[in-house]
């Protein structure tokens, strides 16, 4: 996890309340404390005084073995195996299955200021829900100016200059019947192990700017079946007029659009009249199935046409090595 990027334990109390069913068992949490990394960790032996490999910013679960292990060990040995414990400046400790914390347990997380919470859930169920939410919130994220559409269960990120007609495109996909994710404003992240993808921002979701008409709510307009909150960036789609660039007109040359770190295949597509743009982004979807399965159409057949030359001339023809590219990043907003 990219280092500078942090949670406080409130807020992630606040994100997995009503999840979790969580509630506080404290009034002298210190909620501000940090969460640095998305796996929790169980205290095991660290209750025993052994805590060289305890990470304080990792979210401390504490279940039913851990709390029987407190009670059926001396109270004196409870106390000190504790103290070294919460010494760590722990940033929160969380227990699980509604159980009861001993008095002594209470009294050492008050002693450090450690945040205390409990679910009713089982451990195992709090520890996945807790790990998938930090992983969110812990992930790295930019804004990028664009449209993100759901195309045959493809998400293509649509990108361009301002007014080259992104959102006319989109609209036009989701009369065809596919999905909107976010105009606009894109909020992208990564997930592991090396995916990206984007949401709308909270104030831009299911909304879209039409140049002359406005902004319109998309789920008013089409239902709620025209719209989808997040979706994974497969492919981005560059809108440009026909004269900006040069454009691959085999389809061999595998170019990329750098995210976060992330190499996204990149489809650059030249803007004329007259062009259906949502039918030609629709086959840039279908284009994108067919690699899934191992079906790359212009290598395909270049490879007959290779095969073509060497039968004729009796030679052998080697395969051209298709140049890999990346283009800029367009301007970004980081957070």
């Amino acid at each position: 996890m990219p280092r500078g990027i942090t949670v406080e334990i409130g807020k992630l109390f606040e994100a997995c309340r009503e999840t979790l069913a969580i509630e506080r068992l404290d009034d002298w949490g210190e909620y501000d404390r940090k969460i640095t990394r998305p796996r929790i960790q169980k205290a095991g032996l660290a209750l025993s005084g052994f805590v060289k490999h305890v990470f304080p910013d990792r979210l401390q679960i504490l279940g039913l073995t851990e709390i029987d292990y407190l009670l059926s060990i001396p109270r004196a040995q409870a106390l000190a195996g504790l103290d070294a414990y919460c010494e760590r400046r722990l940033c929160g400790l969380l227990l699980t299955r509604n159980l009861e914390p001993p008095d002594f347990l209470l009294d050492a997380a008050r002693r450090h200021s450690v945040p205390l919470l409990r679910s009713p859930l089982m451990s195992s169920t709090v520890i996945s829900t807790v790990t998938n939410r930090l992983e969110d919130m812990l992930a790295p994220r930019t804004h990028i100016h664009g449209v993100l559409v759901d195309v045959f269960g493809i998400g293509l990120l649509l990108i361009g200059r301002s007014g080259v007609g992104k959102s006319e495109a989109a609209l036009d996909l989701i009369l065809k019947g596919h999905r909107l994710v976010a105009d606009d404003v894109v909020e992208v992240t990564v997930r592991p192990p090396h995916t990206v993808w984007g949401a709308a921002t909270e104030l831009h979701q299911h909304h879209m700017e039409i140049r002359g008409m406005g902004i319109l709510n998309i789920t008013s307009l089409f239902g709620v079946a025209a719209v989808r909150d997040t979706k994974k960036i497969e492919v981005v789609v560059e809108l440009s007029e026909a004269h900006d660039a040069d454009y691959d007109r085999l389809g061999t040359e595998n170019e990329i659009w750098p995210i976060l770190g992330v190499d996204v295949p990149l489809a650059r597509m030249p803007l004329r009249p007259g062009r259906n743009i949502a039918a030609l982004i629709e086959v840039v979807a279908r284009n994108q199935i067919l690699k899934y399965r191992g079906h790359d159409s212009a290598r395909e057949f270049q490879e007959k046409v290779n095969a073509r030359i060497a039968a004729s001339t009796g030679t052998g023809v080697p395969e051209p090595i298709a140049r890999s590219t990346s283009a800029p990043l367009p301007a970004v907003e980081v957070e």
